[in-house]
C-alpha cells in the first residue's frame, strides 16, 4: 500500500512539475511587430537583476512552428537599456509608425538629472542595426539645462537642442551597441 501511495504522490508531483506556470515576473515589456513584411516576430525585454534590462528577439513566430520546441531567439542582447526599480525608471518597448522597434529607457521619476533615450531598431540584410538615437535630459533644479539629439544614422541627418545637424556618428549592429561606451559627440552635452 505505501509503494502504491508513494508512486502515486510521485507521479501527481510530476505531473504538476510538467505544468508549473512559467515565471514572467522579470519580463518588463514585449512587442510583437513585423521585421519583414508577413512575418511575425517578437521583442522581450527582460529584467537582468542588474540594473539593466536584456533583449530578446524571435523572428518568423507565425503563420506555424513547431509548438513542441520553445523558439530560440535570432539576437540577445545583454544589458540593451538601464533599468530602475520605480516608476519613471523602467524600460519599454514600442513600434514606430515605419514599423521598427523602438527601446525606450528613462529616468523621469528620481533625482535633480532626469532623461529619456529610444533607440530605434531595424532589422536590414540580416542584422539588426540601430538606426536612431533620441535623447532627451533637463536638470530639474536649472531650466537652462534642459538639451536633446534626434540623430538619424542612416540618413545622416538629425537635431541637436532643435537645429538641424549633420551626424557623422554611422549606424552600427545592435549587437555592438553599449551604452557604456561614450555617446555619438552629436548627443555629448
Amino acid at each position: 500500500m505505501f509503494r502504491i501511495a508513494t508512486l502515486t504522490a510521485g507521479a501527481l508531483f510530476l505531473a504538476g512539475a510538467a505544468h508549473a506556470e512559467p515565471d514572467f515576473s522579470p519580463v518588463l515589456d514585449s512587442e510583437t511587430l513585423s521585421f519583414e513584411e508577413g512575418n511575425t516576430d517578437r521583442a522581450v525585454l527582460v529584467e537582468n537583476g542588474d540594473s539593466g534590462a536584456d533583449l530578446y528577439i524571435y523572428l518568423n513566430l507565425e503563420p506555424a512552428r513547431d509548438l513542441s520546441k520553445p523558439p530560440k531567439p535570432a539576437l540577445v542582447k545583454k544589458s540593451v537599456a538601464w533599468s530602475g526599480g520605480m516608476w519613471g525608471t523602467r524600460p519599454s518597448l514600442e513600434t514606430s509608425a515605419k514599423g521598427s522597434l523602438l527601446i525606450k529607457a528613462e529616468n523621469t521619476g528620481v533625482g535633480r538629472d532626469r532623461w529619456s533615450e529610444t533607440l530605434t531598431v531595424v532589422y536590414r540584410k540580416g542584422e539588426f542595426i540601430v538606426a536612431g538615437l533620441t535623447r532627451e535630459s533637463y536638470d530639474t533644479l536649472d531650466p537652462n539645462a534642459a538639451h536633446s539629439c534626434d540623430l538619424n544614422f542612416l540618413s545622416g541627418k538629425g537635431k541637436r537642442d532643435g537645429k538641424s545637424i549633420d551626424v557623422k556618428t554611422p549606424a552600427k549592429k545592435l549587437a555592438d551597441w553599449s551604452d557604456d561606451k561614450a555617446p555619438p559627440k552629436e548627443c555629448v552635452f
